[in-house]
């Protein structure tokens, strides 16, 4: 079958070389304790009042950790998708691999998921490395909530991503748009700060990306909520899942047909 196969060659591509897999982890870590280091400053200490009356979440430390783990796994398929499509160009394999009996969609859905899976792993070792660090109380019962939220949200951008697939084909290098739309997404989704400091019109803007409400519905869950508390934010996720993949699908079908007429082009 071809999704494992893909999955075990990135797999193995990416853990042959073990220093490659102690930065990712260290860069995650620097990343994350700037951002929280410089929020408990701007706060004023560790708890915030403000924070806890905007959010409900009124500890900084577990907000953005919260935020910023489900953004790097959230980006993944794009990044997939951008360098692994890109790489695959540069080497000039992936004409080779359009060419197999394989469909291109099943080769980037095998490339889209070993990204994710890998990024799952690194950042599962950065959030229980920034909980021990910031003494962040996890109970078995909160993972288990966690879980079908976060994978909701990842099944979106697993769909919105095929998007950036097909930008790949025909314009080769879209590297530059894809970190300032994932970027973006730190600020639209209020990774490290509440929303509600925001404009009305850029917080009904916000809604449009599962990460927010992922997000919202993790930390949630942290201060014990249950699941009908975040009924909205599981609306909004189902909701956004087959209009993610409808969008991405025809956006990456309507790509691969004029990248067939033009040709791939190598990189």
């Amino acid at each position: 079958m071809i999704l494992p196969a893909v999955i075990e060659k990135e797999f193995r591509m990416f853990f042959r070389y073990p220093l490659r897999v102690i930065s990712s982890i260290l860069v995650g870590l620097v990343f994350l304790l700037q951002f929280v280091f410089f929020g408990q400053a701007v706060l004023g200490g560790r708890y915030s009042q403000l924070l806890a009356s905007s959010t409900g979440m009124g500890d900084y430390p577990t907000y953005a950790l919260i935020g910023y783990v489900l953004w790097w796994v959230s980006v993944s398929p794009m990044e997939a998708y951008v360098w692994g499509v890109r790489r695959e160009l540069q080497r000039g394999t992936f004409e080779m691999n359009i060419l197999s009996p394989a469909r291109i969609l099943e080769l980037l859905s095998g490339l889209a998921v070993s990204w994710l899976l890998m990024d799952s792993a690194l950042m599962g070792i950065v959030f229980l490395i920034g909980a021990l660090i910031f003494d962040i109380p996890l109970t078995f019962t909160i993972i288990l909530k966690s879980i079908p939220i976060i994978l909701a949200s990842l099944l979106a951008f697993l769909g919105f991503g095929f998007i950036f697939a097909g930008l790949v084909m025909l314009l080769k290098n879209i590297g530059p748009f894809a970190q300032i739309f994932e970027f973006g997404m730190l600020f639209f989704s209020g990774v490290f700060f509440p929303l509600s400091v925001m404009p009305k019109w850029l917080v009904s803007f916000s809604k449009l990306f599962p990460l927010t409400h992922a997000a919202s519905a993790v930390r949630a869950i942290f201060v014990g909520k249950t699941y009908a508390e975040i009924q909205g934010e599981i609306v909004w996720l189902l909701f956004l899942i087959p209009l993610y993949w409808m969008i991405g699908y025809l956006i990456f079908k309507w790509a691969e047909k004029i990248t067939r007429v033009v040709g791939y082009g190598g990189y």
